[in-house]
């Protein structure tokens, strides 16, 4: 049995993940990268966008993980891999304060992440793969002063992580993004 070539992609970004070892000495968010990018995978492989996260607390031990969940197991605009982690974390983990902990998500929050994760202050949020078409961090100084005022000790900031992983997570991420940018536009068509 063959593979298309989606799948063959997807087995070649599984293999390179699976092969990466994290260098924490030089890049210490790797490890946390890496596991980012396992959910970035799994998002993707179940049909939806190859994002994902992972919520640590201050003393860096992992709390919560989630992954994109936009389309599978059904259609939820609020599914992206950030905000499906921060709900459960209120949901679940209400005790903790958010100002102690770090989210470390495979790609850029787009304006709707980073809205919602500027409101629940969360105090670190890094990225590993910037989002020229979409991300919102490097854009948010044209934001209304309500909202770069709001929580202004929070920090959004690139991960340090190596390149061979920062380049696996844009390519996770590029994996389906036509398909899946097709499928949302082809959803919200007149009938």
């Amino acid at each position: 049995m063959s593979l298309g070539l989606g799948e063959w992609r997807r087995a070649r970004l599984a293999r390179a993940l699976a092969h990466y070892q994290p260098d924490i000495g030089a890049y210490p968010h790797d490890a946390y990268g890496k596991l980012a990018c396992e959910e970035a995978l799994a998002a993707s492989g179940e049909g939806n966008y190859g994002v994902g996260a992972v919520l640590l607390d201050e003393a860096g031990a992992v709390v919560l993980r989630d992954r994109n969940r936009a389309f599978v197991p059904r259609f939820a605009s609020e599914g992206h891999a950030e905000m499906v982690l921060v709900s459960r974390l209120e949901a679940e983990r209400p005790e903790l304060p958010p100002a102690g902990l770090t989210l470390l998500v495979s790609l850029e929050p787009c304006p709707m992440c980073y809205a919602r994760l500027k409101l629940a202050g969360i105090g670190r949020v890094l990225y590993l793969a910037a989002d020229d078409g979409g991300g919102m961090v490097r854009r948010a100084g044209h934001l209304p002063p309500a909202w770069t005022t709001l929580h202004p000790w929070q920090e959004f900031a690139p991960a340090e992580v190596g390149p061979r992983l920062r380049r696996l997570a844009r390519a996770i991420f590029r994996h389906n993004l036509t398909q899946m940018r097709t499928r949302l536009v082809a959803r919200s068509q007149p009938r």
